[in-house]
């Protein structure tokens, strides 16, 4: 699978952008056409990332048309028109890792994370060349580190003293990464990240089923390992280690399934005919 880098002009996603370029295109709009800077009410080059991000998230096909998720949140009747759902967030989270359009956030939490917990841009840039090599693509420095930047900037505000900037980015309530500051190796004081990994006391139980269903569909018997480690698994999405999502596993309602750790092999047996988009019917309709 090629990578793909930039698109997104050098812009972190905003929270109103992915209904506002979802409410534009579905009125038989263009994100080409000379008026969408009038519509969408921002400049030519926002106009731009705004169609980058809506289909990161996996809610625009290749022809632009709504995908089920999209639908869903933000149709007529759509579940979370406004983002104010934290569950809604891990979803978009999951959607963007699992779509690889933007495949810095793909690489980074199903391959990078695992390499380091603590990292600094030298870090990041150095092991997405390595990727790219892999590959045998190539892509210039200053695309890689402005996708570094914005990839950041997505989950932590990186400049508290700026309204716009530091806190209306789409993902940062998640905690996903935090910042510090730490030296490096010729002893400079530089900008430090690290995942946090590890129990996430707040994470909803539905997300996790849509993700399972989303995952393997038609499978009731999952193992522990496999949800742990598989390509955007519970385990990367969520930065959860296989104790910490073993005990989220464990307090699953029995309706949805049972999580046994018999003879050494934890595994969870769904229960059958489960139906992603009913859980999360469910899960809106008392929230």
């Amino acid at each position: 699978m090629k990578y793909s880098f930039s698109g997104h002009e050098t812009f972190a996603c905003k929270q109103h952008w992915l209904k506002k370029g979802l409410d534009y295109i579905q009125t038989d709009n263009s994100f080409g056409d000379d008026a969408a800077v009038v519509h969408l009410g921002v400049g030519k080059n926002m106009v731009t990332s705004i169609r980058h991000w809506v289909r990161a998230f996996g809610l625009l096909d290749d022809q632009d048309r709504p995908t089920p998720i999209a639908q869903f949140l933000f149709g007529p009747n759509g579940a979370d028109l406004y983002l104010e759902d934290t569950l809604t967030l891990w979803l978009l989270h999951y959607h963007l890792i699992k779509q690889g359009k933007s495949s810095i956030y793909n690489l980074v939490f199903n391959q990078f994370r695992r390499e380091r917990q603590d990292f600094n841009k030298g870090h990041l840039e150095r092991f997405l060349k390595r990727k790219i090599e892999e590959n045998q693509e190539q892509f210039s420095n200053k695309t890689l580190e402005s996708d570094i930047k914005v990839f950041i900037n997505n989950y932590l505000s990186t400049d508290l003293t700026d309204i716009e900037e530091g806190y209306t980015n789409v993902l940062q309530e998640l905690n996903l990464i935090s910042h510090f500051s730490g030296v490096d190796d010729q002893g400079k004081l530089i900008d430090w990240y690290r995942f946090n990994v590890g129990p996430k006391a707040d994470l909803p139980y539905e997300v996790m089923l849509y993700i399972m269903l989303n995952q393997y569909p038609g499978q009731q018997s999952l193992s522990l390992a496999a949800l742990a480690n598989d390509s955007s698994s519970l385990g990367n999405v969520f930065l959860l280690n296989e104790i910490a999502l073993a005990d989220k596993l464990k307090l699953l309602p029995s309706t949805y399934g049972v999580f046994t750790e018999t003879a050494g092999n934890p595994v969870l047996q769904l229960q059958p005919n489960l139906d992603q988009w009913e859980i999360l019917k469910t899960y809106y309709g008392n929230h």
